[in-house]
């Protein structure tokens, strides 16, 4: 796919920007009100600079609706379109699905995307050479940060059921085929091609999907990776989530939150695991990264009006090849702070933006609904 057009379309996308609001409230300068009255969409266009992308422009558009008008039980189910182009030539368009039927006794997510990234890892010269399977757990002063590009495209489906109260299990599966080449002449390119499917669960005693105020949100899933089923590498991938939700009186939330994301096997380079990405903010640069990532981290969060509201947060994180690798030394801490706009009242939708700082680094990140709803 053409950069230009990838630029172009997230341009177009960005035009669409509204905030939806209340059917009974009075519509301001900005709103535009859709003609389907149970549906809502909400866009945001997102600007952004890095020292690893440089400047990014695209738009965020999600789009929230009942599957079934008659089932009062179940949450929105939702489709968004990301879309984003940088100055460094890096692209990407994903397209997301979250579906809640059958009075929320049924849960599908699927996604499909694909892209081309410019990104880079840091290497601890001499060592991790060799296609940079063995990084150092612990990063020193004389290493350098090595330019790559992966060409990626992916499909990924999700199926959960309700087996018990807030209790849902079910299985995933992806396909997704990634070709990464190095700037140095001396490391071999990566070609992969995977297919993966897993176990999944998730309890969820939440009292919105949206913007939760107390309860709780774990999941365990794993994603096997076969060379039987076709896969370039054999490896095993598994996630461990939980979070939890504190009121503080009406205005106020305390999230706290443990995460892990553990690569086991004959893990490829694109198999490993970075700190940042969709977790602990404030690393953006793919420095720290390793076949093990965990965090532990806290967020408050404040509604100062009816529509307008604050986040902080902070946390620690480490990246590492062998849990016998954790030293205290290697965690790598950040905090940050976000603004947030209640785009869709009455179903506790917000958008908002975060700027986060964390060691040598530093991210700034948009957003539709809370971190960590998915």
């Amino acid at each position: 796919m053409n950069t230009k057009v990838v630029f172009l379309c997230s341009l177009l996308l960005a035009t669409f920007f509204a905030f939806s609001q209340d059917q009974h409230k009075k519509p301001d300068s900005i709103t535009v009100h859709k003609k389907e009255k149970d549906k809502k969409f909400v866009g945001i266009p997102t600007i952004n600079y890095s020292n690893s992308f440089g400047a990014t422009f695209g738009a965020f558009g999600m789009l929230y609706y009942d599957v079934k008008k008659t089932d009062t039980i179940s949450p929105l189910s939702s489709s968004g379109l990301i879309g984003s182009y940088s100055t460094n030539d890096t692209w990407f368009v994903v397209q997301i699905n979250k579906f809640y039927l059958k009075e929320d006794k049924l849960r599908i997510k699927t996604a499909i995307g694909g892209g081309s990234i410019n990104f880079q890892t840091y290497v601890d010269w001499p060592l991790g050479i060799e296609g940079f399977t063995d990084l150092p757990t612990v990063v020193e002063e004389n290493g350098e940060f090595v330019d790559y590009n992966t060409t990626k495209q992916f499909v990924y489906f999700e199926l959960l059921r309700k087996v018990y109260q807030n209790l849902y299990i079910g299985g995933r599966a992806v396909y997704s085929h990634a070709y990464t080449e190095f700037e140095l002449d001396f490391v071999p390119t990566e070609e992969l091609s995977q297919f993966g499917i897993g176990f999944s669960s998730e309890f969820d005693s939440r009292d919105s999907q949206f913007s939760p105020k107390k309860g709780n949100h774990a999941n365990i899933k794993t994603l096997t990776f076969s060379e039987k089923l076709g896969s370039t590498n054999g490896y095993t991938r598994i996630n461990l989530v939980y979070n939890h939700y504190f009121p503080m009186k009406d205005r106020n939330t305390l999230l706290t939150r443990f995460y892990s994301n553990i690569s086991t096997g004959d893990v490829p380079f694109a198999g490993q695991n970075v700190v940042g990405r969709d977790d602990l903010r404030g690393y953006s640069n793919g420095k720290y990264r390793g076949e093990q990532v965990y965090s532990t981290q806290a967020e408050y969060r404040h509604w100062f009006s009816e529509k307008w509201g604050y986040v902080a947060f902070g946390g620690v994180a480490t990246a590492i090849n062998d849990a016998s690798d954790l030293q205290i030394g290697s965690l790598l801490p950040a905090v940050g702070a976000g603004i947030r706009f209640l785009a869709i009242p009455s179903k506790k939708i917000s958008i908002g933006i975060d700027v986060a700082v964390g060691k040598d680094d530093w991210g700034l990140y948009f957003r539709i609904g809370e971190a960590f709803t998915r």
